[in-house]
């Protein structure tokens, strides 16, 4: 399962892209610009979501596919048990390549859980959850 993937909300739109130096991020990682390129997003800004895994060659042609605030995405939740009250909640990524999980640790305010995803039962360990992205300043646009 991709780290994050597109659920709902207006089309993606995937940009070209050039691969930074030495990264290892998996489709469907968390990425974000730096120096013209991109890296995976291990703090500070979002700006979307690796299409293809990386090559681990700086320069690389690559997409990305945009964040949209007004889009709902899929990500999985810790290894702990989902409940209703993620609803609403405001939610942190842990990063690790392959494996972006929403916790909610207060490292950073990522996103917002809408709902819990219908295809796994409520307090399921690792389950999933529809979320919104915020803006940096945690306010919804």
């Amino acid at each position: 399962m991709p780290s994050v993937a597109w659920i709902a909300g207006p089309d993606p739109v995937v940009v070209p892209a050039q691969e930074g130096s030495g990264q290892s991020y998996k489709a469907g990682d968390l990425v974000k610009w730096s120096s013209g390129q991109i890296v995976v997003a291990t703090a500070g800004a979002i700006d979307g979501i690796a299409r293809r895994d990386a090559s681990g060659t700086q320069g690389t042609t690559c997409e990305m596919e945009l964040i949209n605030l007004d889009s709902v995405y899929v990500s999985q939740y810790k290894a702990s048990a989902t409940a209703q009250t993620l609803v609403g909640v405001v939610l942190d990524y842990t990063f690790t390549a392959g494996g972006h999980t929403l916790d909610e640790s207060g490292a950073s305010t990522d996103v917002i859980g809408v709902a819990l995803d219908p295809r796994d039962a409520v307090t399921t360990s690792g389950g999933r959850l529809y979320v919104q992205f915020m803006t940096a300043s945690g306010l919804r646009a």
